[in-house]
């Protein structure tokens, strides 16, 4: 009995001598990265022409992006599979210029994909959208906050000025509404929104 304990002792104290076992290697590459944007059931891009569809799928990949915090040498890489239809011939096509130069990186291809699907004078026609803007007779509130919201992306410094962005709102509402909440100090947006559905 004293030699079973003894020999059991000895191999106990054999195996705390032994180092631990390594810690399995966390896989990084472009196939890791590319895997996790599927499995968070990343849309793919056709090469729709409507500017809206480029741009909210644009939005959509960078921050799938940001949130699995893919290093930017891997995004090009995982990101352009995605591409189908026209939007893959297009890259197709511009890709081998871009490379002449060396690896493409992340700004080059935002820089090509939002120049193609979401041009500088998309972009003007949606800010002057924007800034002529108002409700109109059928258009509830509700529709015309939304509205708003969906062009005010393509102003940010209004919309994230919360003072410009009121001031903004309250002067595209209708002229019944604007005169229900004449004298009305909202505290917020929301503040102002709730108000001016009331009215």
């Amino acid at each position: 009995m004293a030699i079973a304990t003894i020999v059991a002792t000895t191999l106990q104290g054999m195996g705390m001598n032994q180092p631990p076992p390594p810690p399995p290697h966390a896989p990084n590459g472009t196939k890791f990265h590319y895997e996790s944007l599927i499995k968070n059931q990343v849309p793919t891009f056709d090469g729709n022409p409507d500017p809206e569809v480029g741009q909210n799928w644009f939005k959509n990949v960078e921050t799938q992006l940001r949130l699995l915090e893919i290093p930017e040498e891997h995004k090009v890489d995982v990101v352009t599979p995605f591409l189908e239809d026209k939007a893959r011939k297009w890259w197709e096509t511009v890709s081998p210029t871009m490379t002449a130069a060396g690896p493409i990186t992340w700004q080059q291809f935002r820089g090509a994909f939002l120049n193609k699907y979401f041009p500088p004078e998309i972009k003007l026609q949606k800010l002057s959208e924007f800034e002529n803007f108002v409700q109109t007779p059928e258009m509830s509130v509700m529709e015309y906050t939304s509205k708003f919201n969906s062009l005010g992306t393509y102003v940010p410094t209004i919309m994230t000025d919360e003072t410009l962005k009121i001031h903004r709102f309250k002067k595209g509402l209708s002229s019944q509404i604007q005169s229900a909440l004449a004298v009305y100090q909202p505290t917020s947006f929301f503040d102002l929104m709730g108000a001016a559905i009331r009215a």
